[in-house]
């Protein structure tokens, strides 16, 4: 079974704000389930396609 973060782990995981992450998961840039109207969770492949799709994207900038 996979790693399950919440919005709290994947901020500090970022060092990012939750707000930032809330962000990220309301413009589907990040994959999350929401299991119940307060509880969201971050599967940690979800996290991965994020941090490689981030670096892909920096690198066309580059």
């Amino acid at each position: 079974m996979m790693d399950m973060y919440t919005v709290a782990e994947v901020s500090k995981k970022l060092r990012v704000r939750k707000s930032f992450v809330y962000e990220l998961i309301y413009t589907k840039r990040l994959r999350a389930l929401k299991l119940s109207e307060r509880r969201i969770r971050i599967p940690s492949s979800a996290l991965e396609d994020f941090i490689r799709n981030f670096s892909e994207e920096e690198k066309g900038k580059l």
